[in-house]
């Protein structure tokens, strides 16, 4: 049984080594097996980021979310008490723009009666809002949260009334940041698993790079949201903390 091994290993090899054969005409022909060349190099990461080509997109920060009285609010409180998302991302926001950043504020909403929505449609993202009656174009629950509302100086752009789940559905947002020359997107918001997740993939799908700033944004599910993290985020994005971001784009760090 052994000499039999052998000797169909010692077949296997001389075939793997033998040149492809071709007919050609009815003659066998050698065809050269193509021997492989060295692996691409890929560029470095860039460390540093012009603040013009950047956009600081936001992902629903309403008060549904984000303020006292919220209907999902009861379900984020101690989330957002225990890590200070909603106070770093309104830090977030104010260094970015300070050094040039554009911010970007995508929300979600939807006509008083949905019509805009396939109601047969089985998936529970649009199913959801339609049975709770929520998520009301002009009602308070889908403003912007206070806290990150812009100054009368801030030169924000806000586009509100998005009815997908990734932050570029019918809102023109990819043909503004494309006017503007920006090709680094630092992304944060509601929720980690969610609209912050399906905006990432949209954006890496158009080209952008995405910098997942990860503790501006936040999820009711931390187990997920940090496996997400960890495992899912990193295919699609650089994952940084929001000091990490300012930095590759502050000046006086390109000395």
């Amino acid at each position: 049984m052994q000499t039999r091994r052998a000797a169909l290993t010692t077949f296997a090899t001389m075939a793997a080594a033998a040149p492809a054969v071709a007919q050609t005409g009815g003659k066998a022909t050698a065809v050269a097996t193509p021997v492989p060349g060295p692996l691409p190099k890929v560029p470095p990461l860039d460390k540093t980021l012009k603040p013009s080509e950047i956009a600081l997109v936001f992902v629903d920060f309403q008060n549904t979310f984000a303020a006292p009285g919220g209907e999902t609010y009861p379900h984020y409180e101690a989330i957002l008490k225990k890590s200070g998302m909603i106070e770093k991302s309104v830090a977030l926001a104010k260094q970015a723009r300070a050094i040039g950043i554009q911010v970007v504020q995508v929300t979600e909403g939807y006509t008083d009666d949905y019509r805009e929505l396939d109601w047969g449609n089985g998936a529970g993202f649009h199913r959801a809002q339609i049975l709770r009656q929520a998520w009301k174009t002009g009602t308070w629950p889908v403003e912007l949260v206070d806290a990150m509302k812009p100054g009368p100086n801030d030169k924000d752009i806000l586009l509100p009334n998005r009815i997908t789940v990734n932050g570029f559905g019918n809102n023109g947002l990819d043909t503004i940041l494309r006017n503007r020359g920006i090709k680094n997107i630092g992304l944060g918001g509601f929720s980690t698993e969610g609209c912050v997740y399906a905006t990432m993939l949209a954006g890496y799908d158009l080209g952008y790079r995405i910098f997942a700033i990860k503790d501006a944004m936040s999820s009711t599910r931390e187990d997920l949201s940090r496996l997400m993290l960890e495992d899912r985020y990193p295919q699609y994005s650089r994952v940084v903390d929001a000091a990490a971001f300012i930095a590759m784009a502050s000046p006086q760090d390109k000395n």
